[in-house]
């Protein structure tokens, strides 16, 4: 599911124009933005005029300016295409439709499209169009609530909460003395101390837990599958205990789902610190299924960097982000994507070069095949995984790598020798573990870079070599990053 699913499709039209125009240095010809869209010119027209309608209904310091020929952005240093965003989703009908369900656990179409002042058949429209949505998730809106397993309808209240809608509203209203005495009891129960960042995330969680429990024939049968390589668990234990006794205060009854379901919530979202994680790997049984997976994508990637083994930090590190990842595959369906998938995986490649990106993959593939589940790039948890990986990898490798001397020989011109030098240098210069250079001839280099082959190859001494196909072109980029790689391991 992403953000724009909760808009209209001539609003989803508006916000990538206003994408575009910040991916374009804040200005794009009419007719690149026309292409871009593909759409006429008519519709195009509209568009503008609407996003003029809406900045002048809102109070954000922002224009779009269109002479003609060129369209053009300018904000204020203090807006961001969030607000921008937030803005929209404000006036969205399907956020008003998440949020009555949210609040009063069903409704009637016609009490509804009276709240919304809609017709009853566009009500329904927006139902469908959500429930197309919420397919991944695998809850769905009928009969007028939300049904599903229970853990997963916490999950999307608290993707929706967290992303979606705007969270200091739920907070101020929820967040009272009650969630802070929650809180400070789990973590003396776990004795565990909980950051801020991550005491905001369960208190959040907590709430939609408040919300939720006295529904009646939750689902959790799924869950209880899940669970039964984990009713020993330790940590499972401690927060069965905390469950039981901390709603006994207020005459709630619950049963050991409901421990279950905070079990999972924890363990997912890294609300220990790495620390506490730590003390809990080590007594975990390392046979459950997380701990098998974990155990056996850390053999991989030892394996495919050639590492002997990795230090004990970066090891703890290495762990406590595989059983985020992990657990999330195990217990949880669907992803709210916050980040365009694309544009991260392009990012990230003009990093780290296309071959870890093709190892993230590899361990998605073998983590979903170990918990039998079906990969697929359709499935949105899968698709915001791999990102996760390849961010893994890239720690991984940035910690261990040594500081290769890379020597730059052109064979040209003197003046453009000198100016490509500088050109290839400053493309090089995201490239981690590498410290690059004009080749002295008195200097030992790892890596040569020259543009034609050696007359004599004892000249470069025992440095690797390679001959780069045309200048700043990205096909040689992409074979250094592996050679860079390899040098590594």
């Amino acid at each position: 599911m992403k953000i724009e699913d909760f808009l209209e499709k001539n609003e989803v039209r508006e916000i990538t124009i206003f994408k575009q125009l910040v991916l374009n240095n804040g200005k794009l010809t009419y007719f690149d933005m026309l292409d871009y869209l593909s759409v006429s010119k008519a519709s195009l027209e509209t568009d503008l005029d609407s996003i003029a309608v809406k900045i002048a209904e809102c109070d954000l310091q922002v224009h779009i300016h269109y002479d003609g020929q060129i369209i053009a952005l300018e904000m204020s240093d203090t807006v961001s295409l969030q607000h921008i965003y937030r803005h929209y989703l404000d006036q969205s009908i399907k956020v008003e439709i998440i949020k009555f369900l949210f609040k009063h656990q069903k409704f009637t179409i016609t009490q509804l499209s009276q709240k919304l002042v809609i017709s009853e058949s566009s009500l329904y429209r927006k139902i469908k169009e959500l429930n197309t949505h919420l397919k991944e998730f695998d809850i769905k809106i009928r009969n007028g609530q939300l049904n599903g397993e229970e853990l997963q309808i916490r999950y999307f209240y608290f993707q929706f909460y967290y992303y979606i809608e705007d969270k200091t509203y739920l907070l101020s209203k929820y967040a009272g003395k009650q969630m802070t005495q929650a809180v400070q009891t789990l973590e003396k129960f776990l004795d565990a101390e909980i950051s801020p960042e991550n005491r905001q995330k369960l208190i959040i969680w907590l709430i939609i837990s408040k919300t939720r429990i006295t529904i009646k024939d939750q689902q959790v049968d799924n869950l209880r599958m899940q669970m039964k390589p984990y009713l020993k668990d330790p940590l499972y234990h401690k927060i069965q205990v905390m469950v039981f006794r901390y709603f006994s205060r207020y005459s709630i009854e619950v049963d050991e789902g409901e421990a279950m379901i905070h079990f999972a919530y924890l363990l997912a979202f890294s609300i220990l610190s790495e620390n506490d994680f730590h003390e809990y790997r080590m007594i975990r049984d390392r046979h459950a299924p997380i701990a098998s997976v974990d155990t056996q994508v850390a053999e991989t990637i030892i394996i495919h960097f050639n590492f002997r083994r990795l230090p004990y930090m970066l090891e703890r590190d290495m762990y406590y982000h595989l059983t985020h990842i992990h657990t999330r595959l195990y217990f949880f369906q669907g992803d709210v994507e916050i980040y365009e998938y694309q544009e991260i995986l392009s990012n990230e490649k003009q990093i780290v070069g296309s071959h870890l990106v093709f190892f993230a993959d590899e361990l998605l593939k073998v983590s979903t095949e170990k918990f039998n589940r079906e990969s697929s790039e359709s499935n949105s948890l899968f698709r915001t995984e791999v990102p996760k990986y390849i961010s893994l990898l890239i720690l991984i490798t940035s910690k261990t790598a040594k500081v290769l001397q890379v020597g730059i020989d052109l064979k040209i011109d003197d003046l453009y020798k000198e100016t490509f030098s500088q050109l290839l240098m400053r493309k090089m210069r995201p490239l981690n573990g590498i410290q690059t250079e004009a080749y002295e001839p008195n200097k030992t280099y790892d890596l040569i870079l020259t543009n034609e082959s050696p007359e004599n190859q004892r000249i470069y001494k025992e440095a690797r070599v390679y001959i780069l196909a045309k200048i700043l072109s990205d096909y040689d980029m992409e074979n250094i990053q592996q050679i860079i790689l390899e040098l590594n391991t």
